[in-house]
Parts: structure tokens; C-alpha cells; sequence
């Protein structure tokens, strides 16, 4: 369970529960600025950025393997069979897609690419909460449809684990029962 203040008043908080997910409407960017900091500082939380977070020299396999080698997670298969699996999962299947999405730079990437190698990357950490940095804002319909699987990815590997869409705009998922939308 995490814990966050609300309206920056320290006697106002909110508990986010495991197994839950929600969409966290913030009101400026400095509100946002300050969530992101305050959970994302916490141990086992996980930030999808809204630009993927990618480092700019290095190609989108090393930006999503990187956190995973630096902090020594074990695998029960390979790292790269993880990877391909789990982007399967996110709509990206075909071997020469897979293979160029993975070689590419982050500067060669569209939006939701970014992003999409961001979540990959997040994913890869176990985390026991995922933070979608405005996850949807931005896209084009058909990417939006693509971007809002990602948390029912997140359920299918961690259901007990707890995600957090940081946004301007609130958004509803119909499918999950055990979503909830919390004005700040």
C-alpha cells in the first residue's frame, strides 16, 4: 500500500491499495511535478515517463535492459525472451518489427514507441507500483487504444500489485472493476 497527501495538505491523505488501479487527475504541473516525486521516490515504485524516459545515445533494447542488469533482477528464462514476449503482449509481434524497434534511438521513435519502451522497461522491474506519467495525452486514437492495454498487462503479470495514471484528464477503464478515480 502506498500513501499520498492530497491538495498538499499533510492531514488530507489518500491510501492506494494493492491490487488497484488508478487514474490520479492532477490539477498543474507542479502538482503533478510533486506526486511524481513524492511516490516515485518511494522503494519499489516505477515511473513510465511521458517522453519513455529513454536515454538519447542508446538504442531501445539497452534503454529497456539497462535498470534491469544494473539491479541484478533474475529471470526464470532469458532477458531477451521476456522482452520479446512482453511486447508481444503489447501488439508488437512480428519479428522484423521487433527486431527494428529494438534498434532504433529514441529520437527515431514516435510518441507512443517512447512510451512503449518506457513500459517495457518498467515492466521488466517488478515493481509493486507503476506510475503512467500521462500515458494517453498525446496520441493518436489508434495508439491511445494501444497505450490503454498497457495496465491490463501490468494486472495480467503483477495482479496483486498496485498502477497510477498521472493525469490532466480523467479516464475511466469499464473493464476494471477495481479502478478508481481520485481528484487532487
Amino acid at each position: 500500500m502506498f500513501t499520498l497527501s492530497l491538495h498538499g495538505e499533510e492531514g488530507t491523505q489518500a491510501l492506494l491499495q494493492s491490487g488497484y488501479s488508478y487514474c490520479l487527475v492532477v490539477r498543474s504541473e507542479s502538482q503533478r511535478n510533486a506526486l511524481l516525486e513524492n511516490l516515485g521516490s518511494q522503494p519499489s515504485v516505477v515511473i513510465v515517463p511521458h517522453n519513455g524516459g529513454l536515454i538519447s545515445n542508446l538504442p531501445v533494447w539497452d534503454n529497456i535492459v539497462l535498470p534491469v542488469q544494473y539491479h541484478a533482477i533474475p529471470f526464470t528464462g532469458s532477458l531477451d525472451d521476456e522482452v520479446i514476449t512482453l511486447l508481444g503482449e503489447c501488439g508488437l509481434s512480428d519479428a522484423v518489427a521487433v527486431d527494428a524497434f529494438l534498434l532504433k534511438l529514441p529520437d527515431q521513435l514516435t510518441l507512443f514507441e517512447k512510451r512503449l519502451a518506457g513500459f517495457a522497461r518498467a515492466m521488466l522491474m517488478r515493481p509493486e507500483l507503476i506510475l503512467y506519467d500521462g500515458t494517453f495525452e498525446g496520441l493518436s486514437r489508434k495508439e491511445l487504444e494501444k497505450a490503454s492495454r498497457f495496465d491490463a498487462i501490468f494486472r495480467l503479470h503483477f495482479p496483486q500489485h498496485t498502477s497510477a495514471l498521472v493525469s490532466f484528464k480523467e479516464y475511466q477503464d469499464k473493464e476494471n472493476p477495481r479502478q478508481q478515480v481520485i481528484q487532487l
